[in-house]
């Protein structure tokens, strides 16, 4: 398969799967659609290798920002709190999940720790309270994404980046907490 088929076929997988058999946007107004305060440039996900193809015909309801953030070319979706669920990026349709890449390259698939600020069930920094489904569906997508080279770099970088930010997560929790 080539990255586009792949990057569809792990769309599909995701399609029906939800953290919740309910809205877990009711939860939280659906904090991880909104901006939060942030400005532009910074909140929005960021797309996999590729998957900017997938978006050309969404200028209605996404804009595509270039940046440089875990790795070189990368591409933030920003969309104006609202999409066609069918179409959302594939950093939405994982969250609060994410793949992880462990220094010996064995996919993990763990809680992202960047939406514990936003989500509730990520702060609860348990899979328990997520559907086994839902959790089944990410580790088949992200396995079948892996099997792309620029995909696994991509993912690889990120892992790294997420353990920094879960460091300096530990570093505040330790240093800065109040006596």
């Amino acid at each position: 398969m080539n990255r586009l088929e792949i990057l569809k076929s792990a769309y599909g997988i995701l399609e029906y799967v939800t953290p919740l058999r309910v809205d877990c946007g009711k939860l939280c107004h659906q904090s991880c659609c909104q901006d939060n305060g942030g400005s532009k440039e910074e909140t929005g996900m960021i797309l996999y290798p590729g998957e900017e193809e997938l978006f050309l015909d969404c200028n209605d309801w996404m804009t595509l920002i270039p940046i440089d953030y875990t790795s070189p070319n990368q591409i933030l979706a920003r969309c104006e709190g609202t999409c066609p669920r069918n179409r959302r990026p594939l950093a939405c349709r994982v969250f609060p999940l994410t793949p992880y890449l462990t220094e010996e390259d064995i996919l993990l698939i763990k809680m992202d720790p960047r939406a514990g600020s936003i989500c509730p069930l990520a702060r609860k920094k348990s899979r328990n309270s997520l559907q086994p489904e839902f959790i089944k569906a990410v580790r088949k997508a992200s396995t079948l994404l892996i099997s792309d080279p620029s995909i696994k770099g991509y993912i690889r970088d990120l892992s790294r980046e997420l353990d920094e930010y879960s460091s300096l997560l530990w570093y505040q929790a330790v240093f800065e907490s109040p006596k």
